[in-house]
């Protein structure tokens, strides 16, 4: 069987499926701008042309999702669009946002608590130590309490464990970290003794788009 080629890798990535799901859509569309952002012109025509057919996708499909998120990520979508895609292709985009947004704006309805009881925060830090990354990402657009713990520190530490295998994973859960030596990250090494200083989400994002960026430019 011959190599997969780039197209077909892409197509692995699942973002086409993933635009479809309102819960999958903001991780999708920040996963599509950083595609943009960071290989797209470095890309096949073909390639190319398939990332561009998913970010056009991606604003018709905005109306469908009814969360202040979904417009974000789609504004974060627009943004890299705006500024790797060739001029016709840029206002292909930029017009596909605007009717998208315009619908978005008809449909959505305010986001009500109803005055219902927030648990506290480390319960539900403990509840979203459960998720997985998308579903984590999902759950910070629910409400400023919801985001915040999906936000804590020991959850993508544990996030960035269970996807690159950093560290013991039950040690993770008690807040203990695993003694090595070293540590490789998206630029040079980072010593054991400033761990404590990490912060994690943002370095679980930097090894994701290296990640990321290598499937598809291979």
């Amino acid at each position: 069987m011959g190599r997969a080629t780039a197209s077909e890798r892409y197509e692995e990535l699942g973002l086409a499926e993933a635009l479809s799901r309102p819960y999958d859509y903001p991780t999708a569309c920040r996963e599509l701008g950083l595609i943009l952002r960071l290989a797209y012109a470095k890309l096949p025509k073909g390639l190319q042309s398939l990332v561009f057919r998913d970010t056009l996708s991606a604003f018709r499909r905005l109306p469908q999702v009814q969360t202040g998120y979904g417009i974000s990520s789609a504004n974060i979508l627009l943004q890299a669009a705006e500024v790797v895609l060739p001029k016709q292709k840029k206002a292909l985009a930029v017009s596909e946002f605007k009717h998208a947004a315009v619908a978005h704006k008809r449909h959505s309805r305010a986001h009500e608590d109803g005055g219902s009881m927030q648990l506290p925060h480390d319960v539900l830090v403990h509840i979203f130590s459960f998720l997985d990354m998308r579903s984590l990402v999902t759950a910070s657009s629910v409400c400023w309490a919801w985001n915040s713990a999906a936000s804590d520190d020991t959850l993508w530490q544990l996030q960035y464990s269970l996807l690159f295998g950093e560290y013991d994973i039950s040690r993770l859960r008690t807040g203990k970290l695993v003694q090595v030596k070293d540590m490789v990250f998206h630029q040079g090494i980072e010593r054991v003794d400033a761990m404590t200083n990490l912060n994690w989400k943002e370095a679980y994002r930097r090894k994701y788009i290296d990640t990321t960026i290598y499937m598809v430019s291979l």
